[in-house]
């Protein structure tokens, strides 16, 4: 009811982002009547876990589960995608997915549900959560596709052939104000946590995107906060969890943070670092491993030390920080890099379940044989790459 007393509709999702992008902070939108009034209808947009089943679903193995992690940038290679995981000799054989950055109504992703849509297409059970309403077209070259949002979300999502059992949202706490930046949104970083039944036996699937600007102590705090949530509501069982993790181990976010890690970068020898980059787990680099440990998971045996980005040192937004005669010595400088930086980004820690080796189980139906934990790199489809990351695969068994 308005303050006459007539009835009047929510506010669509596109009336709301229009609304969003007139604030120029987020204190100026939280102190506004506007927020006052829809605040309640925000928090439903974002905190509103979706299922989409689907009646064709069907595990393909059965001794034991593929597992695929991929952070699909937002989902813009969308018929390479469905390409890959349709044919790919290892990844057509997952039954279980877990994807960030995934869009729903952008422009720059052909305006569709990325996740329900790959889930027509793959025949498999969906369960997305939001994390941000975009308030812009996005980033880059997202700006020049061409058309509008026609909605203007982006999240996690977990794809299954095997059934959902309750579906939950986690907020995590903000570490970086994306109301201000560049490209605008409205929300938080979150972690969707999916009860999956696999023959029967839940296993408590957990999709995160931990902070990119941050510093690794503040992703250390997001983790923390999840594995605190996930105590709470009991969930002491089987679990996998699987995200972009984001742990490139520097300072982001601000001007001093880029100092102090063009510094380190200056200082550091680069066959070492480089080395640091792919195990953060081991190097002591990103805590947010201790608190996985501490709570029951273990990290090794369902990763391998394979890169999963490919960071240009050229192109990073981080160098806007510094003033202009000294990021062109700075990049000079960093010749010695190749002006590249590979990481392990995207990880999967389990719980009372188990990672196979190579050759460990043969599934009789089909003769496939379990594998070790790899990455896939550099795959390309109808002409282009598919995402600025490598999906990482584990075969495990609860």
């Amino acid at each position: 009811m308005n303050r006459h007393g007539d009835r009047f509709e929510s506010p669509s999702l596109s009336q709301l982002i229009e609304h969003l992008r007139r604030f120029p902070t987020r204190e100026a939108l939280r102190r506004s009547a506007w927020y006052q009034e829809h605040r309640r209808a925000l928090a439903r947009l974002l905190n509103t876990p979706e299922l989409y089943p689907s009646p064709g679903a069907k595990p393909r193995l059965q001794a034991f589960t593929r597992v695929v992690q991929w952070n699909i940038e937002k989902g813009k290679a969308f018929d390479g995608l469905v390409e890959i995981l349709s044919q790919h000799p290892v990844l057509k054989y997952a039954d279980l997915i877990f994807l960030n950055e995934v869009d729903d109504g952008m422009a720059r992703s052909g305006n569709r549900h990325v996740a329900r849509e790959l889930g027509a297409r793959l025949h498999m059970h969906v369960a997305f959560a939001p994390a941000h309403l975009e308030l812009t077209k996005g980033w880059g070259d997202d700006v020049n596709v061409p058309g509008e949002n026609r909605g203007g979300r982006q999240g996690n999502a977990v794809l299954s052939r095997y059934p959902f059992g309750e579906v939950r949202i986690v907020e995590l706490p903000a570490e970086f104000e994306l109301f201000e930046f560049a490209e605008k949104r409205f929300g938080r970083r979150i972690a969707l946590v999916a009860e999956v039944l696999i023959d029967g036996k839940p296993l408590i699937a957990i999709s995160v995107h931990l902070e990119v600007r941050t510093t690794p102590q503040g992703r250390a705090r997001q983790m923390a906060a999840l594995m605190r949530t996930l105590d709470r509501w009991s969930m002491s069982g089987p679990a996998l969890l699987a995200g972009d993790l984001n742990t490139h181990t520097f300072r982001r976010g601000t001007r001093w943070r880029t100092i102090r890690s063009t510094a380190r970068l200056l200082l550091a020898s680069p066959p070492r670092l480089n080395q640091r980059l792919l195990r953060p787990h081991r190097s002591g680099d990103e805590p947010l491993f201790t608190i996985l440990e501490q709570y029951g998971f273990e990290i090794d045996a369902f990763n391998s030390s394979q890169p999963t980005h490919r960071s240009y040192l050229t192109t990073l937004e981080d160098a806007d920080h510094l003033p202009a005669p000294i990021r062109s010595w700075v990049l000079q400088r960093l010749a010695r890099y190749d002006h590249r930086l590979d990481m392990k980004l995207d990880w999967m820690a389990g719980r009372r379940v188990s990672a196979l080796r190579s050759g460990e189980v043969i599934d009789a139906a089909t003769g496939i044989a379990s594998l070790c934990p790899q990455a896939i790199s550099s795959l390309v489809a109808r002409g282009r790459p598919l995402s600025d990351h490598a999906p990482i695969v584990a075969d495990i068994r609860l």
